[in-house]
């Protein structure tokens, strides 16, 4: 019989307390498999939670996982120009088809390496190189970004953040994108493009 007793806070908090020191609370079967289960679906609130950890790309153009470094996410700038291409394209995109792309690579690659006066040929060379049907270049980027990424985060995050996919198929990043941070104002910009 579940009846509901309508008792101040403090004086719940004195009883339980009572309880706990005589220890008969947790001799109750009931109780036991209560706190368990509360144990259960709390571990799993954390687990879910940190499968969504922040991305931020600060002002400079720096990624960072606060949750687990304070340190940057260090990339060169073709693989840096990859991995945020791809959290800009949620939905994901085929690797056959980065041709179509090839402006936005070129404009995200010219942010990336904002300080550095790399000469434009250089950048577009790079791109057509990575783009070109039948490279494998891509897959080379796409592992140097999971390495990358196992430095920073843990083994079972790896997979969330990095570009994965099938063969053939739509590559894409799984994390959430309402955990991603923009701070760079040009990357907004191509955001909202």
């Amino acid at each position: 019989m579940n009846r509901k007793l309508n008792i101040s806070y403090y004086t719940a908090k004195e009883m339980l307390m009572e309880l706990l020191a005589n220890n008969k609370l947790l001799e109750d079967e009931e109780i036991k498999v209560m706190l368990k289960d509360m144990a259960l679906q709390k571990n799993e609130e954390d687990r879910n939670s940190s499968m969504n950890t922040p991305i931020i790309i600060d002002t400079e153009c720096r990624l960072f996982f606060p949750m687990y470094s304070d340190k940057e996410v260090k990339m060169s700038y073709l693989p840096k120009t990859v991995y945020i291409f791809f959290l800009l394209h949620h939905t994901g995109v085929e690797f056959k088809n980065l041709d179509h792309y090839l402006k936005e690579l070129y404009q995200i690659y010219q942010i990336v390496s904002e300080e550095k006066n790399i000469e434009a040929r250089k950048i577009k060379r790079s791109l057509e190189n990575l783009v070109s049907p039948g490279s494998n270049r891509i897959y080379e980027i796409c592992s140097v970004i999971r390495r990358t990424l196992s430095e920073i985060l843990p083994r079972e995050l790896v997979t969330q953040y990095a570009i994965t996919g099938k063969w053939g198929g739509v590559h894409k990043i799984k994390a959430e994108r309402s955990y991603l941070e923009i701070r760079h104002k040009k990357l907004k910009q191509i955001l909202s493009e």
